[in-house]
């Protein structure tokens, strides 16, 4: 299932706008990098590789409004939704500074 992810605005699913941290993501051929800022996230950046099902293997930086950096990884597998837009499972893995977690996160396509 080959997806394009060129110019799509992604949020965290069930997030109200006023809180939600929101995603813009570029892609040309299998290479996929984006920015996100909004809720807890001051700004971030990413980087991912995009597998021919349109999965993503991604390394991720932000900021956050404590001022401290989270840096991480994560594996995203989308799913086209009835409508036509792409929800996104995340598994993620976040260091920050001496801790690391790890946790799941679903995004939606904003249109």
């Amino acid at each position: 299932m080959a997806i394009n992810y060129n110019n799509k605005t992604f949020k965290v699913k069930g997030a109200n706008d006023e809180d939600a941290t929101f995603f813009k993501y570029f892609q040309e051929g299998n290479i996929l990098w984006g920015e996100y800022k909004g809720g807890s996230v001051k700004r971030g950046s990413l980087i991912a590789n995009v597998d021919k099902n349109g999965v993503l293997q991604m390394h991720y930086q932000h900021l956050n409004t404590n001022l401290e950096f989270k840096l991480g990884k994560c594996i995203s597998t989308p799913k086209i939704l009835d409508d036509g837009r792409i929800e996104i499972f995340e598994v993620y893995e976040s260091v920050n500074t001496e801790t690391i977690s790890k946790g799941e996160i679903t995004l939606i396509e904003v249109i």
